[in-house]
């Protein structure tokens, strides 16, 4: 072996003979249980190749495959592309090239790269979704969703995209916009293929529980589910010129308690009533040209916080409220969405913050019909005693020089008040206000500001009349002028002092209100609408009913219906693209849409040469008559294919089912290779999937798995996020910017060993982290250091001994701490490799080779170990340096090395990096790690050496197990 570590022949070298051995191909194994399935997203091959931002997923299951392989588990660990769809299609109308071609060029360079990572993967069992053998069974997929009735053709407005020329699904558009070319989304109209995933929901939403999964992911789901329970409830439409009934509209609300208080009625401006309405509205230009302005705003426009809303009232039509037969006016408004809930809503103004800003704007009715419900939990009602009902107010006096409010202090009892009282007969809330603040403190020159809007209903008991109460208080908000008073007569003098409260004070440990943190929070907020539940005013027969209770009772007495609905939407399933699986169904003009019979399966794409979108609605196919024209399954008589092609989505959403069966030509996948391997153990990708992928994916397979295709409830058992790495400019890496760092161009340089440990070394596995192609030095000089520990190997003659089937590794006895050390680094490696804590496992194994590189010699035993550990991390130099030491099986097919746990007699501590006294990085280390050692490791780390770039070190300060501190 050369004394130069020449790691591009070392690399080379290994990554042939591993493909000409095959020794990572894998097999359904009898009587080898211990199965271990590891999933990467697969790849949409782009034109571009990789950047070093991509693999950093990949390069982390390959060490956790390797590592099982070596722990005694079979391990599946495949890959494929993701290669139908859009971005495809694109690339090759950009570069006058047919996809397909672009797509089996963009495979090749995409493989090259991947294999001079020195990757893992069973290439036999590579997939490639645009392969007719696999879309054949994505087609058979859809055919078997179309005889279940989940598949289905809809002609509902869709969301559009317009540079693209194709219709998309809702998961496919973030804030309004396209998401994959960012130009913002129209509504429109269009004949598409939609699948029932909303039939899953409830599924979907439920077993989410049961996921190993990142809880924001699981929490992203739940709110893109979005499941609510509520009233669907029909308003009838009237002509108030002539009465007459001219239709009915259902609205969907999680607030049926809240129907006595409905002042208006909202219509999205895409509703097909519109258009029936057209004839009878007065002044139907005006909607006419407001549905025209709304057409040019994307959602998130329409609907964000802080939006000024608009709208037009339909004039001449009207609303009938069900359970009460008020006429309400109709208008059309931006802030309501067609495609969710139904389109329609019932305003509230009282208790919806939307319809409260829409109704102080436009100047309509705010009926309050529920208030916020207290029971005073220090002054709680007394069971017997008198309940008294009283209107009455509450009177907040800001002096506005110190801040502070008037207040109250009784002597009697132990109360903090506001100046408060009655309401008299006539008399309006603020008029009563003033007069209690004079009765009470004398003060008389008051500035009005604003009734807090709603009452608050509050159940208590009031000891200075001994009696219950249940209150309706209104807060009235003045500003002291002058303290121009009157003087106050003796009652009231016995009765309180004047006090002056802080704001800080306007809580319940201070004042004897149980209103107060109400009050508070309606002080600063900016509208007047109760969203909460509490009980029913103004409400007919309910007033005096619980939120909680009225729901159901008011649903049924408007005649509505008690339903769940989903944010969630049907799949829009179809595109009016060229580059994706064909659709197999068939249009017959005697029997109607037929399926393709299976025997037919895969109907392939027709090769074409043009195929550039129509932006009509059509597909390309459409064009292509011979391909089109077709015989009727059923009758034989003339048809045409369905010309729309699947979603991007569709292949990606049972790949992994593939992987365990890839040459079947029968089966989708073989039912006992499937219970062998499913579920897949840990997937490995982007949290940016979490509302697409990973739903699509669960819903197909709980498909599957209703059908008997799969065992399995879900397909992925666990799932870990790849935090994203960033240029150096901290920027995402794209040819836009020009910062893309490519990896064939560090590999040559630095090599691939050096390339996987950096990214595993840069900082934890899921957070995202800029790239610095210099960091990578201290991680080739670590390998380096490892290639040169093999000069001082001291060979020992005896055997390794044998332990539970795993290589216990024997220890030179003449350094107990480097033993200890060994048997720490054993533990610390595999448990940082099973939860992905890999820059720490790094760590570790820096520091041990560090004290080796100290010894004169170091034993054989000691090496091996080190080479075992390191070997999932860097697979090409610890393959070269094993062969070297005389061994003829390959080290990635060993075993794990065991650890003793007689021998760890030290505890592993976190090490603190400061720079100048801050924390600017933290590893793990071994107890009583010597300064050098640990000062080694800290000056390695990429977020030191970001601080100390261009820096001059003039101090380090080092406290065993604790602190080493950089003193600039």
């Amino acid at each position: 072996m050369s004394k130069e570590y020449n790691h591009k022949k070392i690399e080379k070298k290994w990554q042939k003979e591993w493909a000409k051995k095959k020794i990572y191909k894998t097999e359904e194994k009898e009587g080898r249980n211990r199965k271990f399935y590891i999933l990467d997203m697969f790849p949409y091959p782009s034109g571009e190749g990789l950047h070093v931002g991509h693999p950093k997923g990949y390069i982390a299951t390959d060490i956790i495959s390797r590592f099982h392989r070596m722990k005694g588990f079979n391990v599946l660990h495949p890959m494929g592309f993701d290669a139908f769809g859009l971005p495809a299609e694109n690339y090759a109308i950009k570069n006058k090239v047919h996809p397909e071609k672009a797509v089996k060029k963009n495979i090749k360079h995409y493989k090259e790269q991947l294999e001079e990572i020195g990757f893992d993967y069973d290439w036999d069992r590579e997939i490639d979704t645009t392969d007719p053998t696999y879309y054949k069974w994505t087609q058979w997929i859809f055919l078997k969703m179309f005889e279940k009735g989940l598949a289905y053709e809809s002609h509902e407005p869709i969301n559009w995209c317009p540079v693209d020329k194709t219709g998309l699904a809702n998961e496919d558009v973030e804030d309004g916009r396209c998401e994959r070319c960012g130009s913002p989304v129209e509504k429109k109209p269009m004949r598409q293929w939609v699948l029932k995933i909303t039939d899953y929901a409830d599924r979907m939403l439920a077993d989410l529980d049961k996921l190993n999964w990142p809880e924001s992911i699981k929490e992203s789901q739940r709110n893109w589910i979005g499941r609510s329970e509520g009233a669907q409830i029909r308003f009838k439409i009237h002509d108030s010129r002539f009465k007459k009934k001219t239709g009915e509209v259902d609205v969907f609300t999680t607030r049926p308690d809240t129907l006595f208080g409905v002042t208006y009625v909202v219509l999205a401006p895409e509703h097909s009533m519109l258009k029936n309405l057209e004839s009878r509205i007065l002044n139907v230009d005006e909607v006419k040209k407001y549905q025209e302005e709304t057409k040019n705003k994307t959602e998130i426009e329409r609907t964000s916080e802080g939006k000024q809303k608009t709208g037009v009232e339909l004039k001449g039509i009207k609303a009938i409220n069900p359970v009460n037969g008020e006429e309400v006016p109709v208008w059309v408004a931006d802030y309501v969405l067609v495609d969710y809930g139904t389109g329609a809503v019932m305003a509230v103004p009282a208790h919806d913050e939307r319809d409260f800003v829409f109704a102080k704007k436009y100047n309509l009715p705010i009926k309050e019909v529920v208030l916020p419900n207290i029971v005073d939990r220090r002054n709680p009602p007394i069971e017997g005693k008198k309940i008294v009902e009283r209107k009455n107010i509450h009177a907040l006096v800001k002096n506005p020089k110190t801040g502070e409010y008037l207040g109250l202090r009784w002597k009697k009892f132990d109360w903090t008040t506001f100046p408060m009282g009655g309401v008299e007969e006539g008399e309006d809330v603020v008029a009563a206000a003033r007069r209690e603040v004079k009765e009470e403190t004398g003060f008389t020159n008051l500035k009005f500001i604003k009734v807090l809007d709603g009452q608050v209903r509050a159940e208590y008991f009031a000891a200075h009349k001994d009696q219950n109460r249940v209150s309706y208080t209104t807060a009235v908000l003045f500003e002291l002028v002058d303290e121009t008073s009157v003087e106050v007569d003796a009652e009231e003098k016995a009765a309180h002092d004047t006090i002056w409260l802080s704001e800080s004070k306007l809580n319940y440990d201070t004042m004897t209100h149980a209103e107060i943190e109400h009050w508070h929070m309606k002080m600063h907020s900016e509208t007047g609408a109760f969203t909460g539940e509490g009980v029913l005013v103004n409400s007919g027969p309910f007033t005096g009913t619980i939120s909680s209770e009225a729901k159901r009772k008011i649903t049924a007495s408007a005649k509505g219906e008690w339903v769940v609905k989903y944010k969630l939407r049907d799949w829009v399933f179809s595109r009016q693209r060229y580059w994706g699986e064909p659709i197999p169904l068939i249009h017959c003009e005697r029997c109607g849409i037929v399926a393709v019979p299976e025997k037919d399966l895969p109907v392939e794409l027709p090769k074409v040469t043009s195929y550039e979108p129509t932006g009509t609605g059509e597909s390309p196919l459409a064009a292509i008559s011979k391909w089109v024209n077709v015989k009727c399954p059923k009758c034989a008589g003339k048809a045409k294919r369905e010309t729309n092609t699947m979603p991007q989505w569709a292949g990606s959403s049972w790949y992994y089912l593939r992987y365990m069966d890839t040459k079947n030509d029968k089966q989708l996948v073989n039912s006992i290779k499937e219970k062998y391997w499913a579920p897949v153990d840990l997937y490995v990708g982007g949290a940016e999937h979490a509302t697409r992928h990973l739903i699509y994916a669960r819903f197909w397979h709980k498909f599957l798995f209703d059908i008997g295709v799969v065992s399995t409830d879900e397909p992925f058992k666990k799932l870990q996020n790849v935090g994203l790495i960033n240029a150096e400019d901290g920027r995402k890496m794209s040819k836009r910017w020009g910062n893309v760092v490519n990896p064939t161009d560090v590999i040559e340089q630095y090599g691939a060993d050096t390339l996987r440990v950096y990214e595993m070394f840069m900082g934890p596995f899921d957070q995202q982290i800029a790239w610095s192609t210099k960091n990578m030095i201290g991680t080739r000089r670590f390998i380096e250091k490892v290639w040169r520990l093999k000069e001082k190997l001291k060979v020992k003659s005896e055997k390794s001994k044998v332990k539970g089937g795993e290589t216990e590794p024997e220890l030179a006895t003449n350094n107990p701490k480097l033993e200890t050390l060994l048997h720490q680094t054993i533990k610390k490696v595999g448990e940082d490799i099973a939860a992905m804590r890999f820059n720490t496992a790094v760590s570790q194994m820096m520091i041990l080779t560090n004290e080796l590189d100290k010894e004169e010699m170091v034993d054989e035993k000691y090496f091996k170990t080190l080479l075992l550990l390191l070997a999932p991390f860097a697979p090409h130099v610890t393959e070269e340096l094993w062969k070297d030491m005389g061994n003829t099986t390959s080290i990635h097919l060993e075993q794990w090395p065991m650890f003793a746990d007689s021998s760890i007699v030290e505890k592993n501590v976190n090490i603190v990096v400061q720079i100048n006294g801050k924390v600017r990085a933290a590893f793990q280390s071994s107890v009583g790690a010597k300064e050098d050692a640990v000062r080694k490791i800290a000056l390695e780390l990429p977020e030191t050496q970001k601080w100390l770039k261009g820096q001059t070190i003039k101090k380090v300060i080092y406290v065993q197990n604790k602190v080493v501190n950089f003193v600039l």
